[in-house]
This record gives structure tokens, sequence and C-alpha cells, in this order.
């Protein structure tokens, strides 16, 4: 018996929500398996949107300190760490975090805006690398620079590096997000060219003490943003659809580190960071806002894997692909 790509998902996020609740309900609160790290705050962009630039951090985390953080996530029953920014490219010790990762069994993925990907580091990357996601908001060259991203070339830049990232074998993501400037948009013919694995699109946020000085004339009601998700809806070449996020479904539905290593949350509003000592990351878990049902809703279960991913990208030339029920 086979089963579409689609249909496989769901049983998987089924067979990863069962797991994960019983085997953490054994050890921390009811988290689920995903982590978030900002890795630094760092970025070579400006985008106007971002509400990630932390403006509150200096310095960055010591290398003998952040090879620690992979280990003791996967022991608190953490099946995937998403290394994010700031633009992790900037950050000087990533291969050795991401080399630690990947020792620890980790489902490792990254996001970039991907200026700074080329050939030579994506191929040293992908051993320890099952996905890299690339923000990518328009199909418009001067819509992306008056986001903030690159100088006229971003599009372009970022459909080059996406066919790199497929020749090397991992899963590839785009991320976009919807503001008033790319509000009334179809990308769905653009997203067909690249062929991601999985596209997430966001409400553009606000965040207090991040972008409040640069977002406000970019900020979309619930109404614009359900209006792009209707006419940007598509099923990809792997039967899977968008994942679409309003601001409700992302707030609490992230377990997410900062770049010193500490937990933090946005529920009301501005960074608010738990008291965390990044060599015991264990004794703060407890204390972390978090809701699983949000988590599922977003879509944070899907098909990590990277076994899964490479049998996917070696069915892309079938004409009806489909997954074996025992994968």
């Amino acid at each position: 018996m086979v089963k579409t790509s689609r249909d496989h998902e769901e049983s998987l996020n089924v067979n990863y929500r069962n797991a994960s609740k019983s085997k953490l309900k054994e050890t921390h609160k009811d988290i689920l398996p995903s982590v978030n790290w900002h890795i630094t705050k760092k970025c070579n962009f400006n985008c106007k949107y971002c509400f990630a630039r932390f403006n509150d951090l200096e310095g960055i985390l010591p290398k003998e300190v952040a090879l620690k953080i992979p280990k003791q996530l996967k022991n608190l029953g953490v099946e995937k760490l998403n290394i994010a920014g700031g633009e992790p490219l900037l950050y000087p010790h990533l291969m050795d975090v991401l080399k630690e990762s990947k020792k620890c069994g980790l489902t490792v993925t990254m996001i970039s805006n991907g200026s700074l990907l080329n050939e030579n580091n994506i191929k040293e990357m992908s051993p320890y690398l099952d996905w890299i996601g690339i923000s990518l908001d328009s199909c418009d060259e001067e819509i992306q620079y008056q986001l903030g991203r690159g100088s006229l070339d971003h599009l372009s830049n970022v459909i080059k590096k996406t066919q790199l990232i497929k020749k090397y074998g991992m899963g590839l993501k785009i991320n976009t997000v919807v503001t008033k400037l790319n509000m009334n948009e179809d990308m769905t013919q653009l997203i067909h060219k690249i062929g991601p694995d999985r596209w997430k699109v966001f409400q553009v946020m606000e965040r207090e003490g991040e972008n409040q000085n640069s977002v406000k004339p970019l900020l979309i009601t619930s109404e614009e943003f359900q209006h792009y998700c209707n006419e940007n809806d598509m099923v990809l070449e792997n039967d899977t659809r968008p994942k679409f996020e309003s601001n409700e479904l992302m707030r609490e539905s992230y377990l997410m580190l900062g770049p010193q290593g500490k937990f933090f949350h946005s529920s009301n509003g501005p960074i608010e960071y738990i008291d965390t000592d990044p060599l015991d990351l264990a004794s703060s878990i407890d204390n972390v806002p978090f809701d699983d049902e949000a988590f599922t809703k977003r879509g944070g279960f899907y098909r990590w894997n990277l076994g899964e991913t490479h049998m996917e990208n070696n069915c892309r030339d079938s004409q009806n692909l489909v997954i074996s029920e025992e994968i």
C-alpha cells in the first residue's frame, strides 16, 4: 500500500505528537521536540520588519559554551534544532556548532537570508545540515530592496542559492513575511519555479523594543493576511501545502534560545528572557511559556527527517510522487 506525501505528513504528525508527549511527560513539561536558537544578533541586512534584533544584547556566546547546548537539548527530548539569527553565517563558530549538533543526533536546520551562501560553504555544511531555509518575500526586486533585503539582487541571488541547496541534497524551505508592500502578490508561479520542500508564510509582526520604529507602515490586518493566504494557497511538488502563520499562531508556539543561550519569549509583546544558565538548560525549561496546541496547529511537525527528505528529492522527476507506508 502507498500513500501520498501529504497523507504521510499527517500520520507522522500524529506519531511525533504521541511519542513526544509520552517521552517528555516523564522528564519536563509538555514541550515539543523543536527549538529555534537565534545564535547571533549580527546581520548584514536591515529588514524593516525584523523582530529579532536583540537590541539589548552585546557580545556572542563563547565557543566552549555554545558547544554544550546541542547535547543538553537532545537530553531534554528535542529532536530538531533550527539555527537562526540575525544571520547565522556571521557567527564565527557556526561550523563547530553544526558538527556537534549532528554528532548528538539532532535534525539540524538553518534559516539564512542567502546572501553569504555560496557553493563552497553549502557543500561544507551539507553533511551537518538537513535543511536550509531562505527568506524571500516578493517576486519584485524593488520590493525586496524597500524591505531592506539586498541591493536589487536578492531575488536572483535566492534562486541561484536554492539550486545549490538542492544539488547538495538538503531540504529546502522558503520563508515569506507578508507586509503592506507584498500583500497583493501572487507568489505561486515563483514558488513552483523554485520548488521548495516547504513554504512558510508569516504575517508581519510588531514587537516592542525590536522593530516598532520601522514596522508600522508595513503592518497588515488579519483580513489582509487571510486574503494573501487564500490567493497563495497551492500544492507543492511533494503534495504538501504552504504553512500560513498569523500573529496569533506565532505567539508562544516557538521554543526559543537567544544569542546568549537564554530561553526567551514575547507573549506579552517585548522579548522577555528567562533566567537561564546555558550550561544547565534543564533547570529553566519549565519556566518557558509554550503552547503545544498552537505549535501543532501552525504545522510545527513535518517530515524533517533527512532520509525522508532525500527520498523525496530523488523522486522529483517522477510524474506522481508516492511514499511507501513503511518509511
